[in-house]
């Protein structure tokens, strides 16, 4: 809470409330608060919303999810969704694409773009999904209809109702 009003004043343009005054650094971060302040305001106007609170509402922006041992519920229209951390669970409910760099990340979502599984161990439980590319390892992904796979990651096992368009260059992966 004691940032709040350094970010206001990041955000004013020149306000004379501000001190010109440089803040102290934050000994845990070694940023300052006016830093952490312009690091948060570039988020809000850049439209990625980083490691939301559960719950949040995408409103159309891109989703950054950084920080491991995430659980998330993320409503409405999402962007792009990036997964980079490991260990954890999101249930998206829409998106334009999703791309999972992590490892044991569990996602739920009922309709999305594109999907990209860079990642190992990963389980994805979708609807629709318009091409989906797994380059990692061990990855489980059902879905109700797939337009196209393509594999180059080994041991990775895809289960969707219907019959997709299939590129294998991969070792052991398996469309059921």
């Amino acid at each position: 809470m004691r940032h709040v009003p350094l970010l206001l004043c990041a955000i004013a343009l020149s306000s004379s409330a501000c001190s010109r005054q440089a803040p102290p650094a934050d000994a845990s971060t070694g940023t300052s608060a006016a830093e952490a302040a312009s690091q948060v305001a570039s988020a809000v106007v850049s439209g990625v919303l980083t490691d939301p609170a559960s719950g949040a509402q995408c409103s159309g922006q891109d989703v950054a999810i950084t920080r491991d041992g995430f659980d998330l519920v993320l409503n409405g229209d999402c962007g792009a969704v990036v997964i980079t951390a490991s260990d954890g669970a999101v249930n998206v409910e829409h998106a334009t694409s999703l791309r999972v760099e992590g490892s044991r990340v569990t996602v739920l979502n009922s309709r999305v773009g594109d999907v990209d599984v860079r990642g190992a161990d990963n389980t994805l439980n979708l609807t629709e999904v318009d091409a989906l590319e797994i380059s990692g390892d061990r990855n489980t992904v059902l879905a109700k209809q797939i337009e196209r796979v393509k594999f180059s990651g080994a041991s990775n096992v895809v289960n969707p109702d219907n019959t997709p368009a299939l590129e294998d260059s991969g070792t052991g992966n398996r469309v059921m």
